[in-house]
């Protein structure tokens, strides 16, 4: 293998059978700023608009920007912002990618990005900031964090994403830059809004007669973004460097789906990004459902279930034939008759298509890893269902069982020194007492007193005698027995 660093120049010199770009890099302009440019932006919305790119669009290149880090940056540099995407699927796929133009680390030049923003040519800016970045507090933005308390004392040199977008548009009002739309690609409820509220609250504050501005040319929108992309190791670079005989520093590795869903309330013009796979849609709500429901549900599922079989990785726990079922039975015979899709979604072959993309040993899940913040999660994954369930007179002994596994779960995760959860503190007192004892402390702890199945006598019963069950036997041999009676 040559000692010797992917490049625009070595481009030619890659395998046939890699995809690289079709079209002149140096034609392309930045009709994007993107904020937070790491591991999922580089291998989702960027793969998007390389597609576009290799359409014959020109204006949808990318100026990065870093809030924190200049890791990123440093290492794209000496390679010309070029990187690979490794797809793993059955089989490996790869395609190097050249829509990056540069990466901006904010704190060592706050102005340049402010710059950028506030440019005409800039048409769009996006987020992938994770929800940390929106600085939230039960659904609020926290001003006293220190943060948002320096944007709010000044947006000179902003520290968060609402200053650097808050400055942008005051200097976008002030030379006449023309409509933008801010994307929120994170995976949160309402995260346009957030954006906006930010924005807006910093303007009140530095600009209000930004605000009437704000109103006639900015839009704020949200989007649904899905596709695995976990951090990049040592294993994939080696993989890179062997099928392109350069060296990457940054390769990204991915599932093959790629979903994105976008809310259509552009400001100005808006990218073709449905030519090349994307959906834009009136209202995200109900796709953001399907996902909760389906998949980040069945996750949690395959967690909590999966660590008390014994198992290390998701894939590991649908290689049981009868948890594999359980699964899909449950999200099929329990969840899906109380969930509305959009007309556009099957539900059976969403269910389908999620469990087989939990299967791709390629990408594994450690149980341990989506356990993580249990708590917080089955109250939005599983709650809703189990209510509405019961309130159709609909069947909900399978979740009953989910409840029952998780309660063993949190006990042995606590025992063992498992435990991943911003309430494990309050779950360790808890579980002092015998397993039995901990169903509706710990079921409290995650809030499920909000919900009417914590006072539906029956349902209880049930998750009693499951939770009874697997501590007597195993958490497989109790879901053989309820699936074969």
């Amino acid at each position: 293998m040559k000692e010797e660093q992917l490049s625009v120049l070595k481009l030619s010199e890659i395998n046939n059978d890699v995809d690289v770009p079709s079209y002149d890099l140096a034609s392309i302009t930045s009709g994007i700023v993107h904020f937070g440019a790491g591991n999922f932006h580089r291998a989702h919305q960027a793969v998007y608009c390389h597609s576009l790119l290799n359409m014959g669009e020109t204006k949808w290149g990318i100026t990065g920007v870093s809030l924190h880090s200049s890791a990123m940056r440093d290492n794209l540099v000496p390679q010309d912002y070029l990187y690979t995407v490794a797809t793993l699927g059955g089989s490996l796929s790869f395609q190097v990618i050249g829509v990056i133009q540069k990466i901006l680390v904010g704190p060592e030049k706050p102005q340049a990005v402010i710059d950028i923003v506030a440019e005409k040519q800039t048409l769009l800016v996006t987020t992938t900031i994770t929800e940390k970045g929106y600085y939230l507090n039960s659904g609020e933005i926290d001003i006293d964090n220190e943060d948002i308390a320096n944007d709010l004392k000044s947006i000179e040199s902003p520290k968060t994403t609402y200053g650097y977008l808050a400055a942008a548009c005051i200097k976008r009002s002030l030379i006449g830059a023309g409509p933008l739309t801010i994307l929120c690609c994170d995976n949160m409820q309402a995260g346009g809004t957030s954006l906006e509220n930010g924005v807006k609250m910093l303007l009140a504050r530095h600009s209000p007669d930004t605000l009437i501005w704000l109103a006639e040319n900015v839009a704020f929108i949200s989007s649904m973004v899905d596709r695995v992309t976990p951090a990049t190791d040592q294993k994939l670079k080696e993989k890179v460097a062997a099928k392109l005989n350069l060296i990457d520093a940054a390769p990204v590795a991915a599932e093959p789906f790629s979903q994105w869903i976008i809310e259509d309330r552009f400001a100005g013009v808006r990218p073709s990004f449905d030519k090349v796979g994307a959906l834009f849609v009136e209202d995200i709500t109900p796709f953001e459902q399907v996902k909760l429901r389906f998949l980040n549900a069945g996750h949690s599922m395959l967690a909590s279930i999966g660590y008390l079989a014994g198992d290390q990785y998701v894939h590991q726990v649908l290689q049981r034939p009868a948890i594999a079922r359980f699964v899909e039975n449950t999200l099929k015979l329990n969840v899906m008759p109380v969930t509305p899709v959009p007309k556009s979604v099957n539900s059976e072959v969403y269910i389908d298509q999620v469990l087989e993309r939990f299967r791709n040993s390629n990408l594994p899940y450690a149980v341990l890893q989506v356990g993580t913040d249990s708590s917080q999660k089955i109250q939005q994954r599983w709650f809703p269902s189990i209510d509405n369930a019961l309130m159709a007179n609909g069947d909900s002994s399978y979740l009953a069982l989910c409840i029952a596994a998780w309660v063993c779960f949190i006990q042995k995760t606590i025992l063992e020194g498992d435990l991943n959860d911003p309430l494990k503190e309050q779950f360790t007192n808890c579980a002092l007492m015998p397993a039995l004892g901990n169903i509706e402390d710990f079921l409290s702890l995650a809030g499920a007193q909000k919900f009417k199945f914590f006072n539906n006598s029956s349902f209880m019963a049930s998750v009693k005698q499951f939770c009874s069950d697997i501590v007597a036997t195993d958490v497989e041999q109790t879901i053989t027995t309820f699936i074969n009676n």
